[in-house]
């Protein structure tokens, strides 16, 4: 029998199982960072809304058109009207974008995402 001291170092199947594991989580990195940076996108469009002059007077209408253009100018497509909602508070108007995304990651494996952010309009 060898002793204790003598072995040394890390084996093959243990340096499979730590590449396995490392190339998983950067797969999902990968996989999950451009969704990240639409949402980044989403916050700031609905940021760019609340600080639009006179934003407060639009109808919804407008407002959900306002929001919309604003991701379409960022490229920002899982994100439609649907998922816009705008309503009428006390003396101000709350607009609230709720969404999920899914990425396929292998066989039949997903990550799902779900966003929800909102912001409150009031008069300047």
């Amino acid at each position: 029998m060898q002793s204790i001291k003598k072995q040394r170092g890390i084996t093959f199947i243990s340096w499979l199982v730590i590449l396995i594991v490392a190339g998983f989580l950067v797969l999902v990195g990968i996989k999950i960072t451009p969704v990240y940076i639409d949402h980044f996108a989403v916050k700031s469009a609905l940021e760019s809304v609340k600080n639009e002059p006179f934003a407060e007077r639009k109808s919804k209408v407008e407002l959900r058109n306002m929001v919309l253009k604003r991701l379409d100018i960022n490229s920002i497509r899982h994100v439609t009207k649907e998922h816009i909602n705008v309503k009428r508070g006390s003396g101000s108007r709350i607009i609230n974008v709720s969404y999920e995304v899914r990425r396929h990651i292998a066989y039949n494996a997903a990550i799902v995402m779900t966003f929800d952010e909102t912001v409150e309009i009031t008069a300047n």
